[in-house]
């Protein structure tokens, strides 16, 4: 029971990244109903930063997913599924680290 109710919410919070991560790819800069503590790190935002930060947002959840399916398939494709998430999760980290850091460097 416990283990598809934390598949139930891999497979919803992968999701919602998944979705909000391919919608912020779409767009030039973040929603205006965004609160200010939802930007935190970020300093200048611009369209680069905002198709970075959605990119991070659906490798992190396509990661999220990847794990969430490793129960119910094979144990060759379980660990497909596990190297692919180790993948999404570096990328995604990554892809947050620098969008951070190009909003914070000084234009010159």
């Amino acid at each position: 029971m416990v283990m598809y109710l934390l598949m139930a919410a891999a497979f919803v919070l992968g999701g919602v990244l998944l979705g909000v991560g391919l919608y912020l790819t779409r767009q030039d800069e973040f929603p205006h109903w965004w609160r200010s503590w939802m930007l935190w790190p970020l300093v200048e935002v611009t369209p680069r930063v905002t198709h970075l930060q959605g990119w991070a947002g659906a490798a992190l959840g396509v990661s999220i997913l990847a794990i969430g399916f490793t129960p119910v398939v094979p144990e060759i494709l379980g660990g497909v599924l596990v190297l692919i998430a180790l993948v999404g999760y570096l990328a995604g980290a990554a892809l947050f680290a620098y969008s951070t850091y190009l909003s914070r460097r000084v234009a010159r």
